[in-house]
């Protein structure tokens, strides 16, 4: 049989039905999943040694954005796959989240068939 790599993935939102929705699709498809309701929280996971093939992170959450939380990971040598994700359609907000590090960026609410695109670079 052969060997199966499971995947680690963090969902970093403030929206608990944001986080629910990703957790249930990458749980479903084999991922050990780990959750951080703010980019701080995000950053401290990384801090204590923790790695992620997958991060999905929110822009705009209380005490530490996606932007500072990306640049702070990716400060670290971080080299995960991390997607951004928004509602915020400002153009300049979401080039500036994007140059924080990103590896891509979907508009809220992203959808079942873009997170499967974004999970099949992973395989």
């Amino acid at each position: 049989m052969a060997n199966v790599k499971k995947f680690n993935a963090l969902i970093v939102d403030d929206d608990s039905i944001v986080r629910a929705m990703n957790m249930k699709y990458l749980t479903r498809n084999g991922f050990q999943v780990e959750i951080a309701e703010n980019g701080q929280e995000a950053v401290e996971y990384f801090h204590a040694g923790n790695r992620f093939d997958l991060v999905i992170m929110d822009m705009e959450m209380p005490i530490m954005d996606g932007f500072q939380a990306t640049k702070e990971i990716r400060a670290l040598g971080v080299r995960s796959l991390i997607i951004g994700m928004s509602a915020s359609s400002s153009q300049t907000k979401i080039q500036e989240f994007v140059s924080a590090g990103l590896d891509y960026f979907y508009p809220k609410p992203m959808n079942m068939a873009k997170l499967a695109a974004i999970v099949g670079h992973l395989n």
